[in-house]
This record gives C-alpha cells, structure tokens and sequence, in this order.
C-alpha cells in the first residue's frame, strides 16, 4: 500500500493586503510623476504651437510668390494676441487659412502683422519675431524663438527672443 502525502494548496491570486500595498506605491510614484508630466504637457504644447506658426509662415510666404503679391498674417483677435488664433489674407484679401486659438497655457507674443511682398520677402527692414511661451506660473519650460528676416524664411530656435 502507498501512501501518499497531499501538500496543502495555496490560494491563487493576491490578498487584499498585497493589492493595498501595490496601490499604494503606484499612489506614491505617482505623485511624484505629476509635475514633470505637466512640464511635458507644456512644452509639447509648445513646440506645436510653434510648428503650427513656422508652417502658416512658409505658406504665407509660398502664397506671395505664387500670387506674385502681398500676403498678410495676423492675429485673428485684431491685436498682438497671436495666442487667440491668427488669419493669412491673400492678394485679393481672400482667406487662405486660419488658425483657431490656442488653451490658456501658451502666450505668443508678436507683432501685428507678418507681411510677406510678392518676392517672398518680408516687408519689414528688419527681423521679425514671434516668441511662444507657457503661461503657467513655476514652470521650467523654455520658450520657444520664431524669428523672420529680410529674405522671409522663418527660423524657430529654443529660447528667449
């Protein structure tokens, strides 16, 4: 006759008190993420609003060579706040395209006009810039340059105008 010896079987799964634990320390982590994930928000939001100005830019610029005279870009709001959206008006004053605003977060701060001449310059006798920045107190985000010269080509770099 064989004996045989059955070893008790544990319960599969996690208790109750290693789940509280678990969530705990994903709590803890988790607080200590939050700030550098709205830094990273922020400077995300950034970097696009500065592609989306660089790119209305290039357009507006391709558009005065193509229509062989003057385009304009400016802030949709009729003042310097390119924050709240800007317009490209063609030679003939049509629209070529819009932008809508931005959130709270950013500040983008300009002159109140880009004018590009039928040679895809810009009208201006010297650099143009415009600089985008986080609005949010305490945040260690760097600014963001887009900058215009004579020849008309826009330049964006990190930092301060």
């Amino acid at each position: 006759m064989t004996i045989r010896r059955t070893l008790p079987r544990r319960p599969a799964g996690f208790s109750l008190t290693e789940l509280m634990v678990a969530l705990a320390i994903i709590g803890i982590l988790a607080t200590f993420a939050a700030p550098s994930f709205k830094n990273l928000m922020l400077g995300q939001r950034i970097k696009s609003a500065s592609f989306d100005i660089t790119t209305a830019l290039i357009l507006a610029r391709s558009e005065a060579l193509k229509q062989n005279g003057s385009v304009t870009l400016t802030p949709a709001s009729g003042g310097t706040e390119w924050a709240k959206g800007w317009t490209i008006a063609g030679v003939d004053g049509a629209t070529l395209g819009t932008q809508d605003a931005y959130d709270a977060s950013i500040t983008i701060t300009g002159p109140a006009s880009v004018v590009y001449t039928r040679s895809g310059r810009s009208s201006s006798a010297s650099t143009v810039t415009l600089q985008v920045a986080g609005a949010v107190s305490g945040s260690t985000v760097s600014p963001r340059c887009i900058s215009v010269g004579v020849t008309g080509q826009p330049k964006s770099v990190v930092g301060s105008c």
